[in-house]
């Protein structure tokens, strides 16, 4: 590719800049979760005594708490509020509700409830969002006590994975433990949000049978994640986020973090402790997308891409795959295109361990970074 068709390509993608503004997200937004970075610690109990001999009291005075949450005060940049009474007055930060209010929607603790989790994308706080065709997965057709539950956490700042994650195992604590179970639904970014949290958060709780000699214990996850289901991920990274100001055109700062370098070292990719993940991805194909961004971005991203992803990422492949040369180019396209279209070929990269693809993504042809959001929930009769 030319020094000049580059520019070229530069130049399309500010112009459609208003075209994706807000699709995924806001821009980047204040919060309630606090990283443990940011935290201060509290203060042990101290014992206080006074008086000699038999008349010597003393007592126990409890230490400082610490702090790890914005909750009672300003949001982390001041822009939103984590005090009571925000919700009154509209001026709550995104994730205020699980991480001051303690509130997870539809989801009952311990009440033998399977719950749909769903995991937004990038620069995202939410997953519905009014005014698009996104929605939960219905609960209609599953059978007992079930919910349908998006998490609402802030997922835009450089730190947003950590951020979103953080928040995340606070909905597993809540709605994936003792007897309830959950269903994983992510998107985009959402991959690296469940990714971090089941490598680097994840609880187990011991559990014990016998007694005396014949006592055994052994250590269990704590959280009862059934599936892992993941659209369009981004757990290999996106190489827009190398191209700068191109990745601060996704609305927000964490979209320049996502570089398959820093996100592929980020986390262990194949410690999902467990949980089986499936991954579907699409791919743009000479057609083009309908939306100018991701159309123009397609020309910045190797192999098959949708627009803000190649497939060695929404594939979870194990290493990043270049342009294809040899049986797999195909020189009609002008070294735009790959000739191989199978992207189930593990010849160009095997998987993850934990991870598997929830069918040949051939289906998925033409398919850009937006249109494959929905795609799994469908997929699923949903």
């Amino acid at each position: 590719m030319t020094i000049t068709r580059i520019l070229i390509l530069a130049v399309t993608l500010f112009s459609t800049q208003a075209l994706v503004a807000g699709t995924i997200g806001g821009g980047n937004q204040g919060r309630c979760e606090m990283l443990a970075s940011e935290a201060t610690p509290g203060t042990d109990p101290v014992e206080v005594c006074t008086g000699k001999g038999r008349k010597r009291v003393c007592i126990t005075e409890p230490g400082e708490p610490g702090i790890d949450t914005f909750c009672g005060g300003t949001g982390s940049d001041g822009s939103c509020s984590c005090a009571p009474g925000c919700e009154a007055t509209g001026s709550c930060c995104a994730d205020y509700a699980p991480v001051c209010g303690n509130d997870f929607g539809a989801c009952a603790a311990d009440s033998e409830q399977i719950v749909y989790l769903h995991v937004g994308g990038m620069c995202s706080t939410q997953w519905d969002y009014s005014g698009d065709p996104d929605r939960l997965a219905s609960v209609a057709g599953i059978q007992g006590n079930a919910a349908s539950v998006e998490l609402k956490a802030v997922q835009t700042s450089n730190a947003g994975t950590l951020v979103a994650a953080k928040t995340l195992t606070r909905y597993l604590d809540q709605c994936c433990t003792d007897s309830n179970s959950c269903v994983i639904y992510n998107y985009s970014n959402g991959d690296n949000v469940v990714g971090y949290a089941l490598d680097q958060l994840a609880t187990t709780t011991e559990v014990c049978s016998g007694k005396g000699k014949r006592r055994t214990c052994i250590s269990e996850p704590a959280w009862n994640i059934l599936e892992v289901r993941t659209s369009a991920g981004a757990g290999g990274g996106s190489e827009l986020s190398e191209w700068g100001g191109v990745a601060d055109l996704f609305a927000c700062d964490l979209a320049s973090e996502l570089t398959p370098s820093k996100v592929r070292n980020l986390y262990n990719h194949s410690n999902t402790g467990g949980v089986p993940v499936k991954h579907t991805g699409g791919f743009l194909d000479q057609t083009g997308s309908d939306d100018g961004t991701l159309n123009a971005a397609w020309y910045f991203l190797p192999w098959h891409s949708d627009g803000a992803v190649a497939y060695h990422s929404a594939g979870a492949r194990n290493r990043v795959v270049s342009w294809q040369g040899g049986e797999y180019f195909d020189w009609s396209y002008f070294g735009n295109w790959v000739g191989n279209e199978d992207l189930c070929d593990t010849s160009f990269s095997t998987l993850f361990q934990g991870h598997s693809m929830l069918g040949c993504p051939m289906e998925l042809r033409n398919s850009d970074h937006y249109d494959q959001k929905m795609y799994y929930i469908l997929r699923m009769n949903q």
